[in-house]
């Protein structure tokens, strides 16, 4: 008998990507520099994007689990354990990707991969957007149970890399959003269009973006 009201477990879509290729996949393809290490590499969808894009380095692939019912490309090499336990293989270029939000120690892992890297490190993290948040605006990674921490700042981020020994040598804020997001979902007691008038009066000319993209290299 299945005692359990509340449903905790989900099989979600993220695990193959469709005709959507995220924006950090063309990134990549663009600033690797060799051999490449994918910490939090899920289930290797970059590596079958740079593959399929006739990439031809080594590449490693760091998760905290394994899935067992996905068959993973041929030639992704797997290591399965907290990548800031495992030993890491010397690369030219690191991944860091949807991961830096979903670890307690996010300056570790950061000076860890500076450290471990040839060349570079290639992040993609959530950005947090506080104006947003006095108005009780609640952008998306608000209600992603698995992360640790609510985003960052530019400057946060700036400092976080400075301190864990490296330079941000390029810096992309991406994913445009703004203060009418969920809109839709209100109940209609108060019209759409009047909540959109007093959003637009509130936010006039102000732009919000929801992500992070940025090279580091060290100092």
């Amino acid at each position: 008998m299945n005692n359990q009201l509340v449903k905790n477990e989900f099989d979600f879509g993220w695990k193959k990507w469709s005709e959507f290729i995220p924006y950090y996949a063309n990134q990549t393809l663009k600033h690797q520099k060799g051999n490449i290490l994918d910490i939090g590499c899920a289930t290797c969808e970059l590596y079958i994007f740079l593959r399929d894009n006739d990439w031809k380095k080594k590449y490693y692939g760091v998760d905290i689990q394994k899935y067992e019912d996905y068959e993973y490309p041929t030639g992704a090499n797997l290591i399965i354990g907290d990548p800031l336990e495992v030993e890491l293989p010397k690369t030219d270029t690191i991944i860091l990707y949807n991961v830096l939000e979903h670890v307690d120690y996010p300056l570790k892992l950061i000076k860890k991969a500076i450290e471990t890297c040839n060349k570079n490190v290639l992040i993609n993290t959530t950005k947090r957007n506080e104006e947003l948040w006095k108005y009780q605006i609640v952008e998306y990674h608000q209600l992603d149970k698995t992360h640790k921490h609510c985003g960052f700042l530019k400057e946060e981020l700036y400092d976080i890399v400075g301190q864990a020994g490296g330079r941000i040598n390029i810096y992309n804020e991406i994913g445009e959003t703004n203060a009418t997001i969920g809109v839709e979902l209100w109940d209609g007691s108060i019209p759409q269009f009047l909540i959109k008038s007093i959003f637009k009066k509130i936010f006039s000319s102000k732009v919000y973006y929801q992500e992070i993209w940025a090279e580091i290299v060290k100092k």
